[in-house]
């Protein structure tokens, strides 16, 4: 066999190792979460031939429309494919304002988080999601779709993994919502705008660097070039796709099987099709020259730093900072003679988009907020800055506003509101108090989007959306009426503001973003900036605005010129590439259907088995994995987990069988398991410690746990508490030694206690840990039903994060303590120090850990195609145990180097490879310095 072969054979089963240990529940653009939506909801169903589409009972008057535009989309998505989409559940999580949505298997479903926000498009959110997430049905039935429930779902869901690269299926994706619809992101200059730039300023990334992103460079995203690579394939064939996909079925475990059927229809693989796309949109695009603006508020960052959303307040300029290094916050610019400067005015806390809006002294934001329990249960609420006093008022809680504006007076702040069945309003709140004083609800079937009020405070503008397109409106406070100012189009319109009698937005009227200035019916162009122009603000006779680089976005202003020669009115928004521009002439409408709708029953739908695993843990971690067969069950709204199977364990040769269920529906998490096991034991010949006698036997353990975890979000920071409770009993038969005296063979219901609370900011995208967090944690265990056996244990376990020297250093300080008796004297339930196995240890009362993390270098090296280095981390430690009998010395210290990669081709997971030394500073340690390596995994 070719030596070159064999190690491609090599590398192909270390990849299906990796892909096999990644938990079923996550995907490979998104993360799927286990989540549950609110037990309050009353969920309706409308069941076709084609999917099962399943909503809030609040949603049912726009159900049809959907179900309408499923109908013709999940046809026209699978139209150049060999194989029609199968019949699948779609959830619509209307209660969750997040906007994204999913497509998985095992079990299969799609999940469609449907309400609209703020974030600006070129046509309306549902549908576009709908179409999108429609192109995944049809990718995994023709690529796995003979793999199908009750047992290989999984399976499929891993083989479509390791076969097709996340590029090619999310990129594919965002092509078919540009090809079926007058929108979609290929029409956005936005969408294109950072590859662009990196082209036009000589930026040479290469392939791996834009699948697996970067800390350091500002680098699109694997559906970014996914597009583009796709769209190249599609402009020299159209059935290309399909040609790939029906290769690549039934050769699902052949190596390389993606690339030899991309090499075989387009005659290139996936790095060489990345360089014909960057020489071809280089082409495309030739290198502007730099363009100058006036002025530009610059600062010297050292990553990639965004300013968003320039606004003047009696002369000095704020912004909304974004950073890798940083949380969001507000900041105002200053100067000393030499340069510029920032100082933070006030630190946010999470947002569905970047905004703020300033007046006067104070400053208005939303933040995103979840319920405590039940996580696809979410909120927006508005926040009120005074500058005067520094603190923050959180006005509204549990709402679903956006966009906060500030009227002139400062007396009332508008907003967006958007209710359970989408409709949209602008909502009046009083700035002191929230109250809702008055509303102004839009047409039925429209969105309203970022109003901004005149200096008046009598009228506002905003963005509307509806099936027509996009259009900017009027909006009459006093005698509510709506005015339509452009024709509806297919372009992105953002941030529209007054200045005098002109209306100034973003718009992508030509091959860039720009700002642009409507006066008398008439659109006139203000910036010509080299990659793009955003976020508008007037003051005076000044025009502030972000303008894009390769650094991120950045302040400039310009004098707010009265010329209006410039006139920019094209008709539509139009792609790169022809046969995308001229499908878009060729759209059906949906049909006009009637759908019953019916109530959907939970508890009716509880078990759901779809697969056949492997792994009793779903592979959680890389550590003592164990041979097994287990068949799982999971019901498709995140309620009800069922598995049974059976697994070996090596190390001891015994089999276990076990059976466990878990329901989550309500407040508690209830988890019920059954464990059939063979273990070992140990004795002492006559209590003599050195004469050790093993014995095995057979158990029935049944278990029972109650847990009630809560999380919120605070601005900054993010809370976590609970308390969890437990019990089991356990029957021992079997018994290999017959001799053996006081073994107990009935332990009856030993109960344990956890009580927890964690408080931590929230981290960066460099932060390696909090720089700042409280975690405290209590548990007890006992058998108060026990009359042979005693005994008690306690342990308090703490942990508190401190910023390190430098930005994203991290300290830790982890105190931990634990008093036992009886059966649990030798039982340790708080972390032990470093190199614990090493050493003769006495009975473990306390320990103290100082661990201090930092990040060395982000190197983005490509180690072949087997890895993509994005990040070195290193560690210091020192351990400390039992502190009333140690003196100074820790009782070990260590230093370790972290390596973050990603594998292959795949953006997911991040795994991280480490390395440590610690020394043992303990005289029974046979080695005083002793090596220790790991793997794990992220998302």
């Amino acid at each position: 066999m070719n030596p070159k072969y064999k190690i491609k054979c090599v590398y192909i089963r270390i990849l299906i190792l990796l892909i096999l240990t990644i938990n079923s529940s996550t995907a490979f653009s998104q993360l799927f979460d286990g989540a549950q939506s609110h037990f309050r909801i009353k969920w309706r169903q409308i069941n076709t031939d084609k999917f099962q589409l399943i909503f809030p009972e609040e949603f049912s008057s726009a159900a049809p429309i959907l179900a309408n535009r499923l109908e013709l989309f999940i046809e026209q998505t699978a139209s150049k494919l060999n194989r029609p989409s199968k019949k699948i559940s779609i959830i619509l999580q209307q209660n969750h304002i997040a906007q994204n949505g999913f497509v998985q298997l095992a079990p299969r479903k799609s999940e469609f988080y449907s309400t609209p926000s703020s974030v600006a498009d070129n046509q309306e959110w549902l549908p576009n999601l709908a179409l999108h997430e429609s192109r995944h049905f049809a990718q995994f039935d023709n690529l796995t779709g003979n793999l199908k429930r009750p047992l290989f779902e999984q399976l499929a869901l891993a083989l479509f993994g390791l076969n097709l690269p996340a590029w090619f299926f999310e990129g594919d994706a965002v092509l078919q919502e540009t090809l079926f619809s007058s929108g979609g992101r290929g029409r956005l200059a936005s969408w294109n705008m950072p590859i662009r730039a990196n082209i036009q300023s000589d930026l040479s990334f290469d392939f791996n660097k834009y699948v697996h992103g970067s800390f350091k460079d500002l680098v699109p995203s694997y559906y970014t070039i996914g597009y583009f690579m796709n769209s190249f394939l599609y402009e020299k064939d159209p059935e290309i796709h399909g040609k790939i996909l029906e290769e690549m079925n039934g050769k699902l475990l052949r190596p390389f099987n993606f690339e030899r059927s991309l090499k075989k229809y387009s005659s290139q693989k996936s790095n060489q099709l990345f360089k014909s796309t960057v020489q071809d949109l280089t082409e495309k695009w030739n290198k502007v020259p730099d363009i100058n603006a006036s002025d530009s508020i610059e600062i010297a960052d050292r990553f990639p730093t965004d300013y968003f959303l320039p606004q003047t307040v009696n002369n000095t300029v704020y912004a909304l900072q974004h950073s890798r290094q940083f949380t969001p916050r507000i900041v105002r610019f200053e100067n000393n003679n030499t340069k510029r400067l920032y100082k933070k005015v006030v630190q946010i806390g999470q947002q569905l988009t970047p905004y703020f809006d300033a007046q006067g002294h104070l400053m208005v934001w939303d933040e995103y907020r979840k319920d405590p329990r039940f996580e696809k249960q979410t909120y927006n609420i508005i926040n009120v800055y005074d500058v005067n006093t520094g603190k923050i008022h959180h006005l509204t809680q549990n709402t679903r506003y956006y966009s906060p504006v500030l009227s002139t007076d400062l007396s009332e702040i508008a907003v967006v509101e958007i209710s359970l069945a989408n409709r949209a309003q602008v909502v009046f709140l009083d700035t002191k108090t929230g109250n809702k004083l008055d509303s102004i609800p839009v047409p039925a079937g429209t969105h309203v989007q970022q109003p901004q009020f005149n200096t008046a405070s009598d009228k506002l503008v905003a963005i509307a959306v509806n099936e027509k397109g996009t259009n900017l409106i009027e909006i009459n406070r006093n005698n509510k009426e709506i005015k339509y100012l452009l024709d509806w189009s297919n372009f992105q319109l953002e941030r529209p503001v007054y200045a005098g009698e002109r209306i100034i937005f973003k718009a992508n009227f030509k091959d860039k973003d720009g700002i642009y200035a409507l006066e008398n019916d008439s659109v006139s162009s203000l910036t010509d900036s080299q990659f793009g122009a955003f976020n508008p603000f007037a003051a005076n006779d000044t025009l502030y605005y972000n303008t894009y680089t390769t650094n991120g976005y950045k302040v400039r202003k310009q004098l707010l010129a009265e010329d209006t020669e410039k006139r920019i009115i094209p008709s539509t928004a139009q792609t790169l590439y022809p046969r995308q521009n001229d499908a878009a002439q060729e759209l059906l409408p949906p049909p006009a259907n009637d759908y019953p709708i019916q109530d959907y029953n939970v508890t009716k739908h509880s078990f759901n088995f779809h697969s056949i695993t492997l792994s009793g843990s779903d592979f959680e971690s890389f550590d003592n994995l164990k041979p097994g067969i287990f068949w799982i069950s999971n019901d498709i709204l995140n309620t009800t987990a069922t598995k049974i199977g059976y697994e070996y364990d090596a190390e001891i040769e015994k089999s276990t069988y076990s059976a466990e269920l878990s329901y989550q529906r309500y407040f508690p998490k209830v988890s019920l398991s059954y464990r059939n096991r063979g273990q070992l034991g140990q004795a002492t010949r006559n209590g003599n410690r050195d004469s050790i006698i093993n014995f095995d036997y057979r158990e029935h353990y049944f278990a029972a746990d109650i847990q009630l975890p809560f999380s919120v979000y605070r601005g900054n920071k993010v809370y976590s508490y609970g308390v969890n409770m437990g019990t089991s009993y356990q029957k021992r038969y079997d018994l290999s030694l017959t001799t053996l005296r006081n073994f107990n063979d009935v332990i009856s219901f030993p109960l344990n206690y956890q009580a927890y609370f964690n408080k931590n900011s929230l981290r960066a995208a460099m932060d390696i840990a909090p720089r700042w967090g409280q975690n405290l944690s209590f548990t007890y265990r006992h058998l108060p039903f026990e009359n042979e056996l005693s005994g008690d244990i306690w342990s308090l376990r703490t942990s508190f994060y401190f910023p390190g020297v430098l930005l994203n250093h991290s300290l830790q300080v982890r105190y931990s303590m634990q008093e036992s008796s009886g059966r649990y004297l030798y039982s340790n339930d708080i972390p032990l120090v470093n190199g614990f196995a090493n050493f003769l240890s006495p009975a473990v009362k306390n320990t103290l850990l100082f661990d201090y993390r930092l990040p060395i270098a982000y190197p983005d090296w490509s180690i072949g195609n087997m890895a993509y280095l994005k990040r070195i981390r290193g560690v210091i430690s020192a351990d400390y145990q039992n502190l009333a009998e140690a003196n100074l010395s820790p009782k070990t210290a260590g230093a370790g180097l972290s390596f973050d990669f990603n594998a292959f081709k795949y953006p997911l997971p991040l795994f991280t490879f480490g390395s440590r030394l610690t020394y043992i500073n303990d005289k029974t340690a046979k080695n005083r310095i002793v090596p220790t390596f790991s793997l794990g995994y992220s998302y």
